[in-house]
């Protein structure tokens, strides 16, 4: 029989077989001894380092001492005393931890990360008011609020107009330097205007377009009065139509008496020293 070429006999080969196998054990056998011990210098090395948390990235600005980055696991004696780390920069920063091993000094230099992931808040009203023509402000009051400290201003999204009645679905947006985006939504309300005048109110001066209003023209007249004792002088009257009646009554006779004209206040102030009958005219705007 052939083995590697070579003529031997059978019995023989079974003894190289069983050799190889033996050997080959063996070798295995060191290899999982050798590993083992690797390991246990491993675990020995661990003991020997500091332990730190698995997460070491933090928001900007947040309050972060330097001992809370240990990890609770941790089995050697920190040496550093706690102080607050200084997180107002983005990006990785550099710290150094000193620990105790074996009596010794020993320093961890590692990283941590600091990064923006929170949107910024805007404080802001829910619904803004106003009359068609009137612009107003729709960003004032309106305030940002970051994380990063930075200035950021509120822009708005959605189409208004001052100049028609609405009701306007718009959003105030605030992104920072990170692009962390916040949206908030809000209503303008565009009315109609309505007049702010007293109905029943009048005035000599026109009323404003908002108001509804119906006029009334009054006439004065310098004329001969005679009152209730005989006595006659020239005056202002005023024409009046009381109870189907049309005459003249002086200026305090206009009252309540007579309901067409008990908005009247006011007279001409001209006088005249002759005989001639003068007439003014007076249009009047009576608030509906």
């Amino acid at each position: 029989m052939k083995f590697l070429g070579i003529e031997i006999s059978k019995k023989l080969l079974i003894g190289i077989i069983a050799s190889v196998v033996v050997v080959g054990g063996g070798v295995t056998t060191g290899i999982i001894l050798m590993n083992n011990k690797d390991n246990q210098r491993q675990e020995e090395k661990q003991k020997d380092t500091i332990s730190l948390k698995d997460d070491l990235k933090f928001e900007i600005n947040s309050e972060v001492n330097l001992l809370s980055l240990v990890s609770e696991d941790n089995k050697v004696k920190i040496l550093s005393e706690d102080e607050t780390i200084d997180t107002s920069t983005l990006g990785e920063k550099e710290i150094t931890i000193k620990y105790e091993v074996e009596e010794k000094e020993e320093t961890k230099t590692f990283k941590i990360t600091i990064e923006d992931t929170q949107a910024p808040t805007i404080e802001y009203q829910k619904e803004l008011s106003t009359n068609v023509g009137s612009k107003i402000d729709l960003l004032k009051g309106v305030k940002v609020i970051d994380n990063s400290k930075e200035e950021i201003k509120a822009t708005i999204e959605g189409d208004y107009n001052f100049d028609s009645e609405g009701t306007y679905n718009l959003k105030y947006v605030a992104v920072d330097s990170s692009n962390n985006k916040k949206e908030e939504e809000f209503i303008l309300k565009v009315n109609k205007p309505t007049c702010n005048q007293k109905s029943g109110s009048w005035s000599t001066s026109k009323p404003s377009s908002l108001c509804e209003y119906t006029t009334k023209k009054l006439v004065w007249r310098w004329q001969l009065y005679e009152d209730m004792d005989g006595n006659s002088n020239w005056v202002w009257t005023i024409d009046v139509n009381y109870n189907g009646m049309v005459g003249s009554a002086l200026p305090n006779q206009v009252n309540s008496s007579y309901e067409e004209y008990k908005y009247l206040s006011t007279q001409p102030k001209e006088t005249y020293n002759d005989n001639q009958e003068h007439e003014k005219y007076i249009t009047v705007y009576i608030i509906k």
